[in-house]
């Protein structure tokens, strides 16, 4: 049997891991876009077989051509991309049938984590995730640390003279024994 180490191989196997359920589909398509990039610098014989490939030259080369094109960080996680895929390319195509990621799994999602929570938790959560937020009609306006006054029913189109009647009935209500210092 023929053992394909072409970069065509490694992009069929970066398509076809995800469909077979041996890579998550966002790592296979962080992978494929890597290198996509990083394939658009290989040579011929580099291309026909990746096992001849030095990532350190090709992204040496990548950064010469590309000048400020790509920034050094971003070839650096492409080439850690493009190495991880390689990694794991060259296991499958020496033992197909036992080939599993070596992909460091994700963290456990928010669902997974709770149901560590204790019931009260997860129902407090659930009110503040449920209760409505801020109506848009509903201005706030902060006073001090304590107070909050809300405006209600302002038109969007209110003219400087409406606010200033507005705001001459608001001072209107205002205390004249405390003077604001």
């Amino acid at each position: 049997m023929h053992k394909d180490y072409s970069s065509e191989g490694l992009l069929a196997f970066l398509r076809e891991a995800t469909l077979a359920g041996r890579m998550a589909p966002a790592l296979a398509r962080s992978r494929r876009a890597a290198a996509r990039v990083l394939f658009a610098e290989l040579t011929e014989g580099e291309a026909a077989d990746l096992r001849q490939l030095s990532i350190d030259a090709l992204k040496s080369r990548l950064l010469n051509i590309q000048g400020d094109g790509l920034r050094r960080e971003v070839v650096e996680l492409y080439a850690e991309r493009l190495q991880g895929a390689l990694d794991d390319y060259f296991r499958f195509v020496e033992a197909p049938d036992s080939f599993v990621s070596k992909a460091v799994p994700q963290a456990a999602s928010p669902r997974d984590k709770q149901s560590t929570k204790t019931r009260e938790e997860r129902a407090l959560e659930t009110v503040r995730l449920s209760a409505p937020g801020q109506r848009p009609d509903v201005i706030p306006i902060p006073l001090n640390k304590d107070r909050v006054v809300y405006l209600h029913g302002i038109p969007a189109d209110l003219t400087p003279k409406e606010a200033r009647k507005i705001s001459r009935v608001v001072e209107a209500l205002a205390d004249d024994a405390e003077v604001d210092k």
